[in-house]
């Protein structure tokens, strides 16, 4: 046989020859008249024909010899099967892609069981555009892996045959993928490399659903990759899989043995059970999470080789939900941002600022992924509209390059220049520093770990949160802005970042835009005598001993309402809910649903429907409690130590509402019986705030521009004497 080939390929390789094998096939057509009964001279007739892609001849060429052989095919198949083999490999040296897999399309037709040849078919197919799905099923692939004996199949071929087949998005493909796991028995290395296939396939196309299938069938075998949990978490969150999101948190926490792995995998899992208001869970769960960040001091070196290290600090915002300890939770948050800075420091440039100068026009950067549909760019856009463009030169870095109309209407109009990226922090944080900017505005704070690395990185002399969230902790933030109510003086022991307090608010805004209400007492079987209170917010806020308070007011108005807005999981909602009202008699049935509204402005116009806003505590709402005051609805809020807990307070004090604060639980029941029974009363406030809107600070966005805007001025003042 080898001499035979050696022949052919003596034949076959001089350049006349090419590209056509015409002498070739004349050739073996002359050795065959002359030896007819030399079987060797017509499979390489055949291969010639073949090789000048003249399929049909190739075949009856050899069909002739099959025909005549009768019962003792296999020895001439084999034969022909050892010649196909070796100019397919020559045939791949030469990449030669089309006659490579006209060649294995051959070797398939005689032996269809022969899966490394069926693999490169697929690839080559792949390769040259010619591959349709409905193909894994005429070759029978999966059943003939799943069935192959151990060692059959070429690994290398197995390796380099995945990231071709991926790119189809059919279920076909998945199970295919089954297959290869349950013959390779799991194998760390394809686990791996169909882990970081799937996972950079939703990132590009967005091809969610089909990366779940794909983690999921990895995750039927036992693996060490625990990026299959941290993916399928950011996944099923993303398609609003909640029972699906639950149980790979929990079996994420039940695979972590070291500190940052536990770390994490209950941070995911905390943050789940308060997204669907499994409070008993979260609240046991927390109490080893408080353990965990009390004696993050001690596992600094396992930080640093951890996959979380860029992402650990964000953590902390569960906190805020969970209780409201001022001294402690600051206590935790700012050490755990001080580690976060010495383990994520030395992974980026280290910047150095030339002296600065006084300017007549300063560079204020602001960094979100907030800008768009979202309460953070609801709140900040009147900044940008009212900037001083003579004096501040204004840059938007948009960390996640999202964008919709409210980007284009609001914040591109006003930013000189706008730098997006996707998952590119080193390019963002040079970005900032190449655009020399002298304050640098995070409205991200903990809400955004790829915000939390720019500013470790300090890309810019002077660095400031406001907004977002309460103050990160990061030792590099330089001030952390607010007013007299959200941190008074004798709270800024707590802060490593200094306090600068506007003259007023921390916050302003012109208003918001309303459609028309469409939500009616009668669509919820409400009589229209009741009176309704609402809490709109989400179930992280729904603190137990919050809703018991509100349960409280229920029962002691008769002829009351509570209406609780649908964020997701109803299910989950509604029985947490009516497990909290099980102790109070004749509430259950004066307590409702509803979905959110389609739009953000009928959200706002439906609001109408409440007599009553009832805020939430250890967190406020913030964006929320704003929209209620320009609907003009008296709130109730109760008024605890840390920033989380006293937004509304500063809202309403600034709105000069003192009507509805408490400072106590029992003023905070007191106030919502009263405002229930005093209907006089209701009408009264809401003047006050449809006065408000003339002449409070709250609602002058014009002046806040102007006190933010010195307060800029002041601070490069400051840099510049101290670094005279």
């Amino acid at each position: 046989m080898k001499h035979h080939y050696q022949q052919w390929l003596s034949k076959v390789t001089p350049e006349d020859f090419s590209p056509n094998y015409h002498n070739l096939i004349d050739y073996y057509l002359r050795a065959i008249e002359t030896n007819p009964d030399i079987v060797t001279n017509y499979w390489y007739l055949g291969l010639a024909y073949l090789l000048d892609e003249n399929l049909t001849q190739a075949q009856e060429t050899w069909f002739f010899i099959f025909a005549q052989a009768a019962e003792e095919l296999q020895p001439y198949s084999q034969e022909l099967l050892e010649i196909l083999n070796l100019e397919a490999l020559r045939q791949e040296k030469l990449s030669h892609t089309k006659l490579h897999l006209l060649i294995c399309q051959q070797i398939a037709e005689i032996d269809p069981e022969n899966i490394n040849n069926l693999l490169t078919v697929v690839i080559l197919q792949i390769k040259l555009q010619e591959f349709e799905i409905n193909q894994l099923e005429e070759y029978n692939l999966k059943e003939l892996i799943a069935t192959a004996d151990k060692d059959s199949i070429d690994f290398a071929l197995i390796l380099d045959f995945i990231p071709h087949i991926l790119e189809y998005p059919y279920e076909q493909t998945v199970l295919l993928i089954q297959s290869i796991l349950t013959y390779t028995q799991g194998n760390e290395t394809i686990i791996t490399e169909i882990v970081n296939l799937a996972t950079d396939i939703e990132r590009k196309k967005q091809y969610t659903i089909y990366a779940i299938r794909l983690l999921e069938v990895c995750n039927l075998f036992p693996h060490q990759q625990l990026d299959i949990y941290r993916n399928l978490y950011s996944f099923y969150k993303k398609t609003k899989d909640i029972d699906k999101l639950i149980a790979i948190c929990e079996q994420y926490r039940d695979r972590s043995h070291n500190f940052s792995d536990k770390l994490e995998s209950q941070n995911l899992l905390l943050n789940t059970y308060l997204t669907v208001a499994q409070w008993d869970k979260a609240l046991i769960l927390a109490e080893q999470q408080y353990q965990l960040y009390e004696d993050i001091e001690n596992h600094i070196e396992d930080l640093k080789q951890s996959q979380s290290k860029d992402s650990f600090i964000i953590g902390g915002i569960n906190f805020w939900y969970l209780k409201d300890d001022l001294s402690y939770n600051r206590k935790l948050i700012n050490q755990t941002a001080k580690i976060f800075q010495q383990v994520n420091q030395s992974n980026y440039p280290s910047f150095t600022f030339h002296k600065p100068q006084k300017k007549e026009k300063l560079k204020i950067g602001y960094l979100a992924h907030t800008l768009k549909n979202h309460s953070v760019g609801f709140l900040s856009r009147w900044l940008m509209l009212y900037h001083d463009k003579e004096n501040f030169d204004i840059h938007l870095y948009m960390n996640q390059n999202r964008e919709d109309d409210i980007t284009e209407k609001w914040f591109k109009p006003h930013a000189s220049k706008i730098t997006k990226v996707q998952k590119d922090t080193r390019s963002l944080i040079n970005a900032i520093y190449d655009d020399k900017i002298d304050i640098l505005v995070d409205l991200d704070s903990l809400t955004l770990n790829s915000s939390c690395l720019v500013t470790v990185a300090k890309p810019a002399p002077i660095q400031v949160t406001w907004l977002g969230m309460d103050a990160t902790g990061i030792p590099n933030i330089d001030y952390f802005i607010a007013d007299d109510y959200v941190i008074p003086p004798q709270s800024e022991q707590h802060y490593q970042e200094k306090i600068w307090r506007l003259p007023h608010t921390y916050l302003a805004v012109d208003g918001f835009e309303m459609a028309n209400p469409t939500l009616k007492k009668a669509d919820l079987n409400i009589p229209e005598s009741a009176v309704i209170f609402l809490n709109v917010q989400n179930s992280a806020k729904l603190n137990p001993h919050l809703v018991n308070l509100q349960m409280q007011i229920i029962s002691q108005v008769e002829d009351s309402y509570l209406i609780f807005k649908v964020k997701q999981d109803e299910t989950r909602l509604k029985k947490y809910i009516y497990e909290c009202a099980d102790k109070f008699d004749n509430v259950q049935d004066r307590l409702r649903f509803i979905p959110y509204d389609e739009t953000v402005e009928l959200h706002r116009a439906n609001l109408a429907i409440a007599d009553i806003f009832l805020d939430t505590y250890p967190y406020n709402g913030a964006t929320t409690t704003l929209e209620a005051l320009w609907a003009e609805i008296p709130t109730v809020t109760r008024v605890g130590e840390q920033f989380a807990s006293r937004n509304a307070y500063g809202f309403m004090m600034n709105a000069n509402i003192q009507e509805g604060i408490a400072w106590t639980d029992e003023e905070y029941i007191t106030w919502g019986v009263k405002l229930a029974k005093n209907e006089n009363l209701r009408r009264d406030i809401s003047w006050k705030l449809r006065q408000s809107k003339r002449k409070s600070p709250l609602w002058n966005s014009k002046q806040f521009t102007k006190e933010m805007e010195n307060a800029y001025q002041q601070m490069w003042q400051i840099y510049l004497e101290e670094n005279q």
